[in-house]
């Protein structure tokens, strides 16, 4: 199948990105629980929770539609000098709003003060972070040197981190040294795409229509994303600060296998998106090939978690964490969860134009999951929110199949 071999050509530097981004967690939460104290590392893991919320409004979900569009367009050179510039003016303007928001809500919700290092540090890494360029290298199908740069730059960050933090006060370098591996992603990626395009001010425009045009799919982004990190900002208002720190270590965990399998699912987006556009059979071939072989490996993961947790998790998070392991266990589900909702939902709904009915399924399941967390938070701690999260998933599938059936996706 030429389309499969062509998804699984990017998927070994996809699955290195990916793999860094759960192994840079485990390499610093034990550390970082024995040294800032279960306590501090609560404060951190909410910070974490929040930096990413505010990734999410800043990035506008632009990585998804600039990618659909870039893949429409991979040797247009004007063309995308004009895209990348599009999407660089946008996420400005988008930075501009949000950003002085996103500081009075994180002021609200933490007792940090407005110039305190920790919370500044962490906001900036969420800033550099949403001006991420993988998305020009994904579309266009060139994804080896961004990602072998990022893995470097990241892990030096991990480095300097674990020589540098020496005590509480210290929280701060974590989120610095992440904000520097950013800011030399997007250094290295911006001259990248100006050699290959020609990039320059000139391109720097459409900004508005683009955040315009893209507003359904960050509808959808914001829907399907925001509540994973919303549930332990809820969860910190109805428990304790320990309960919010084993949550979060143990939903890392959870999510790794599910986050590891998602370089398929990102190989295969403009793939899909692009036979979409043209032959709606050979779409569905691709889609149930992809979903037999990701989603029985995603299926293998959840069980491998089940049946190790109480070994893996006192290996990788310290004996101090030793309290997450019914919190894995109850979360094992998640990575066949997550990985079946986002091949139905990413590659399938969104390129056959159903954005807006998948926006809706994943706030109605994310308004659901924050309800219980609340409740069964307040009453059984962090293993209420683990629950939460399983019913959330559970519900986004149920609703995505019972549209499907009602409303199937035919050839144009």
């Amino acid at each position: 199948m030429i389309t499969a071999r062509r998804v699984f050509k990017a998927v070994p530097t996809l699955l290195a990105l990916q793999s860094l981004q759960y192994l840079v967690p485990l390499m610093t939460i034990p550390l970082l629980m024995r040294v800032l104290g279960l306590e501090r590392w609560g404060l951190v893991a909410q910070l974490m929770a929040l930096s990413q919320l505010a990734l999410i409004l800043l990035d506008y979900g632009l990585h998804l539609s600039a990618t659909q569009a870039a893949a429409r367009q991979p040797d247009n050179r004007e063309g995308l000098a004009g895209l990348f510039g599009a999407v660089t003016l946008a996420k400005l303007l988008i930075g501009f709003v949000w950003f002085p928001v996103i500081l009075l809500i994180a002021v609200w919700l933490t007792p940090l003060a407005p110039s305190d290092p920790l919370l500044l540090w962490a906001l900036a890494a969420a800033w550099l972070q949403a001006h991420d360029p993988l998305w020009y290298f994904l579309g266009t199908e060139q994804t080896r040197q961004i990602t072998l740069l990022t893995i470097a730059l990241r892990l030096a960050a991990v480095g300097v981190m674990l020589v540098s933090i020496g005590g509480p006060d210290d929280a701060w370098i974590y989120f610095a040294t992440q904000a520097a591996a950013w800011l030399g992603v997007l250094g290295v990626g911006l001259w990248m795409v100006k050699k290959q395009t020609d990039f320059g001010r000139k391109h720097l425009r459409g900004g508005l229509t683009l955040i315009h045009d893209g507003r359904n799919i960050f509808c959808l982004y914001l829907g399907s994303s925001s509540f994973d990190y919303l549930v332990p900002l809820v969860l910190a208002a109805v428990a304790d600060p320990v309960s919010v720190g084993l949550f979060v270590a143990a939903e890392k965990l959870a999510r790794a296998a599910a986050s590891l399998l998602s370089v398929f699912r990102t190989a295969l987006f403009p793939q899909m998106s692009r036979l979409m556009a043209t032959s709606r059979q050979e779409a569905a071939q691709l889609f149930r090939w992809s979903a037999l072989r990701v989603g029985g490996l995603a299926a293998a993961g959840s069980l491998l978690m089940l049946l190790s947790a109480g070994v893996v998790v006192p290996l990788l998070l310290g004996a101090a964490a030793v309290g997450a392991v019914p919190l894995v266990q109850i979360l094992s589900p998640l990575p066949v969860l997550i990985t079946l909702n986002s091949l139905i939902g990413v590659q399938w709904l969104i390129p056959a134009g159903r954005a807006v009915a998948l926006r809706n399924i994943y706030i109605g399941a994310g308004c659901l999951r924050l309800l219980l967390v609340g409740l069964l938070g307040s009453a059984v701690g962090a293993s209420g929110a683990a629950w939460a999260a399983i019913a959330g998933e559970v519900c986004v599938s149920l609703a995505c199949l019972l549209y499907l059936r009602q409303h199937p996706v035919r050839d144009a």
